[in-house]
């Protein structure tokens, strides 16, 4: 039974124990910067060949990280990177519940007012105290208009961050707030020592760029602590042996940039990584002939799909996008070409998030298709369109399916294949006419999933990626911020989702499970639905 709480109470008790779907998590067991950078006050030689008393994971990723300030970058492989560096208030474990970190309780006082409590006994890795004046500092960094952050959209309702003493801050809103304790467990919210944010708006009021000094001192409070950083080669974190939450089990980590799939598969099958990245569901069936790896298999909070530029012809044009998606059968992608790892999608939000409902998307339906195309003023062969993909993993092949998907209608395809780099500044200059992406929904709420990519105010980034507007799903999403209670949070929900599948902007195709290759040698490496690795309490079992 559920019972109807006031918004004072009900989503203060909701976001002390939120309730989300079980978490799945499979083991399958046989399965230009050419500058180091370096932070002088560090000791350890992690160049040297590691002992088994004093050995690094080797971790083997998939693209590089960009600078390692979570104030101006909003990456997934930084977030997997930058949340063993840096901690937040408040942490997600393994079913996206909120757990305390930093934080070690919180309260709402009013509706625009919400109290945090602290702990005592942290330091960041310069040996700064970490304290109310830090959270402040940090927030206010995050929110200021020339730190220009990618992730201030999560703190848009911040009016004021008070400290009230060392150990308590309270956070005042200019309007409720609902989602607020779920994105302070974001990758953005991330606590940075506030020396280095002093130095750094230090170097912003004298010419230089946001992040010019916390991407040369990314200290944090974290298990791990930042080492050195070889642009598009290696990355390498050593041990916070202080850690308020105790030392990690290993000397610390080095990330290897390797992009081809098959060589970070044979680096983990030839004992030369621990761990790995963005396995291929193609390389399962040779994974469980190999006794000495495993994979991890994580339901996640990814949504693949294909997006339309609704700004200009054809895809303004609601029936084509209708037509376009009755043409693609998702299951002969699923099943076809991911081979059955994940879930077929239908809605922006995943199952891991609040707010989310099973909507029944367009059927496939190549004849209505046709029909939808006919009404739309486009006969046999005269539909031409590009579909722009980034040469990552299956993209090339789910690409080359909805091609000759779209044949099927009568719809000439190009396809273009980008670099993930360049395809990633591409689209969001809004060149792509169609292409193939996905999003990650890291607060596990649905507000976030909407606002960044649905919203008519969402993120510069994604204003001309996304260009689709639309007044009334606009006021369904605010409204969910400032619901009485998380049953009508849950209705605007799930309105919005009925009206996204009608209005078809994206054609979410499906959730891909986040497939990590381990090596049997280590255990305690912890991957959660967002895609971020904690590796605090990894160990190898042999030492």
């Amino acid at each position: 039974m559920y019972i109807k709480h006031s918004f004072f109470i009900g989503l203060q008790h909701f976001y002390k124990r939120r309730q989300l779907m079980p978490h799945i998590t499979k083991l399958a067991i046989a399965t230009s910067i050419a500058t180091v950078l370096a932070l002088g006050a560090c000791t350890n030689d992690a160049s040297q060949s590691p002992s088994e008393e004093n050995r690094f994971i080797e971790y083997g990723i998939a693209t590089d990280i960009r600078p390692l300030d979570p104030h101006t970058q909003n990456i997934v492989i930084n977030w997997r990177v930058g949340a063993n560096i840096y901690d937040r208030l408040i942490e997600q474990d393994e079913n996206l519940e909120l757990q305390p970190s930093l934080a070690t309780d919180w309260k709402m006082l009013d509706e625009l007012t919400w109290e945090f409590s602290l702990r005592e006994d942290v330091v960041f890795h310069d040996g700064n105290v970490f304290d109310a004046e830090a959270v402040k500092a940090n927030f206010e960094r995050n929110l200021a208009e020339e730190t220009a952050s990618p992730t201030a959209y999560l703190f848009q309702a911040v009016e004021e961050v008070e400290v009230i003493d060392p150990a308590t801050v309270r956070f005042h809103l200019n309007a409720p707030f609902a989602s607020l304790p779920a994105h302070l467990s974001h990758h953005g919210a991330s606590i940075i020592s506030p020396e280095v944010i002093a130095e750094d708006n230090e170097a912003v009021a004298n010419g230089e760029a946001p992040g010019s000094v916390v991407s040369e001192k990314p200290i944090g409070t974290g298990p791990f602590q930042f080492e050195s950083w070889t642009p598009d080669e290696e990355l390498v974190l050593i041990a916070n042996d202080d850690y308020w939450g105790g030392a990690p089990q290993v000397a610390g980590v080095r990330f290897t940039v390797i992009p081809d799939a098959a060589t970070r598969l044979a680096n983990l099958q030839s004992g030369n990584s621990d761990v790995i990245d963005a396995v291929s569901p193609s390389s399962m069936a040779e994974i469980e002939e190999n006794s000495d790896i495993n994979v991890i298999e994580v339901e996640s909070t990814y949504v693949n799909f294909l997006a339309f530029n609704t700004n200009e012809a054809p895809f303004d044009d609601v029936r084509v996008r209708q037509a376009f998606a009755k043409a693609i059968d998702k299951n002969e992608i699923f099943e076809g070409i991911v081979n059955g790892y994940g879930s077929i999608a239908n809605s922006p939000l995943s199952p891991f998030d609040f707010g989310f409902t099973e909507i029944d998307g367009l059927s496939f339906d190549p004849d209505e298709a046709k029909a939808l195309l006919a009404e739309a003023g486009y006969g046999e062969g005269d539909l031409d369109v590009t579909l722009t993909v980034s040469t990552e993993g299956d993209q090339v092949n789910i690409a080359t399916y909805i091609q000759h998907a779209l044949a099927e209608i009568g719809v000439n395809v190009e396809i273009e294949q980008i670099e993930f780099a360049t395809f990633v500044e591409y689209t969001g200059e809004g060149k792509a006419q169609m292409f193939l992406l996905g999003r990650s929904s890291p607060t596990g709420d649905g507000y976030n999933g909407f606002f960044t990519i649905l919203h008519s105010n969402k993120q510069t980034s994604n204003q001309l990626r996304y260009p689709y507007a639309n007044q009334d799903l606009d006021q369904l999403i605010d409204a969910t911020l400032a619901a009485e209670d998380e049953a009508e949070r849950s209705a605007y929900f799930k309105e919005a989702q009925q009206l996204v599948a009608e209005e078809v902007p994206f054609h979410f195709l499906y959730y891909p499970s986040t497939l990590t290759g381990v090596s049997n040698e280590l255990e305690g490496v912890n991957v959660i639905p967002t895609g971020v690795v904690f590796l605090k309490d990894a160990a190898f079992t042999n030492d």
